[in-house]
């Protein structure tokens, strides 16, 4: 176990560096148009609560000190890397009250994600069930129409 003491040390600012990273990317893709876009021409809006998060996120990043932002940038680059990993950076961290003030951000963005995701799931689908049942019926009374077809006698 003594060998897992400087992993867990050092969780919160792989944690922390993951989500900076991962949000700099997903705020990105807001910017310009993604190759994953369903069409070139359309873009996505970021929803309130991406807008809110990155204003929080904003002034949580202006309370970080310069050597706290290369601490973070390095560590989130160094992520994979065997040599980074086996070095003493990987196991330096940022203030503790930093880590919870970014921890309450993220807590607030996925709150307000869960009531949206309510509020969806709240509003009501179209009925399909119902429009299913009426083209049953529509297909059950077109089969009971029979074409006759008319014999043209072409003998005359």
């Amino acid at each position: 176990f003594g060998a897992m003491a400087p992993a867990r040390r050092s969780l919160p600012a792989l944690l922390l560096g993951t989500c900076i990273i991962l949000l700099i990317s997903f705020l990105r893709g807001f910017a310009g148009t993604s190759f994953l876009a369903a069409s070139p021409g359309t873009s996505r809006m970021p929803s309130t609560a991406i807008r809110g998060f990155k204003e929080d996120f904003d002034s949580w990043k202006s309370t970080l000190s310069t050597d706290e932002k290369d601490l973070l940038l390095r560590q989130a680059q160094g992520e994979l890397n065997k040599k980074f990993r086996k070095s003493d950076d990987l196991e330096k961290d940022i203030s503790d009250d930093k880590i919870e003030s970014f921890g309450k951000i993220m807590q607030k963005f996925f709150d307000s994600e869960r009531e949206d995701h309510l509020k969806d799931k709240e509003a009501k689908p179209p009925n399909v069930y119902e429009w299913n049942a009426r083209r049953k019926v529509e297909l059950v009374l077109d089969r009971g129409r029979v074409d006759q077809g008319v014999e043209i006698d072409s003998a005359e």
